[in-house]
């Protein structure tokens, strides 16, 4: 009985130090996961816009964390992206700056550069579309 408590003592605190380690790396790796995917999302804005030969509009909303690309008069929406807490992006913190809204014309040229940052406690990635139409992902 005794040896049998050791063995579960042990293997509860080793469990324990695994998910305390790996709990960050799992933030982080969800972070780079919604980079990823606003960073694609500003792609497939420049391609919409490309294959319908007019300009699209990408909105930003921080507060709900989503991302909706539609056309500049508002009739047809190509994507609307939930990222808050609930989805498998689980996040929490959404900042877009200098505006919420950018157009994308056909030749992939926006109106503004414009920066999405997406952070948890110690880290953060930000993706960047130019007023040229290229989008990075920086750290």
């Amino acid at each position: 009985m005794v040896e049998l408590a050791i063995v579960i003592v042990l293997a509860s605190l080793l469990t324990s130090l695994a998910v305390w380690k790996t709990g960050p790396a799992l933030q982080h790796a969800r972070i780079r996961q919604v980079a990823a995917t606003v960073s694609a999302d500003l792609q497939y804005a420049q391609m919409i816009a490309a294959r319908q030969r007019e300009p699209v509009v990408v909105i930003f909303n921080p507060s709900l964390k989503l991302i909706l690309i539609r056309s500049r008069d508002g009739t047809t929406e190509f994507r609307r992206r939930f990222m808050g807490p609930g989805t498998e992006y689980g996040l929490t913190s959404m900042a877009v700056t200098p505006t919420t809204t950018v157009e994308v014309f056909p030749n992939g040229i926006a109106t503004e550069t414009i920066t999405v940052t997406a952070s948890a406690p110690g880290y953060t990635r930000r993706v960047r579309l130019t007023r040229a139409g290229q989008v990075r992902v920086l750290p």
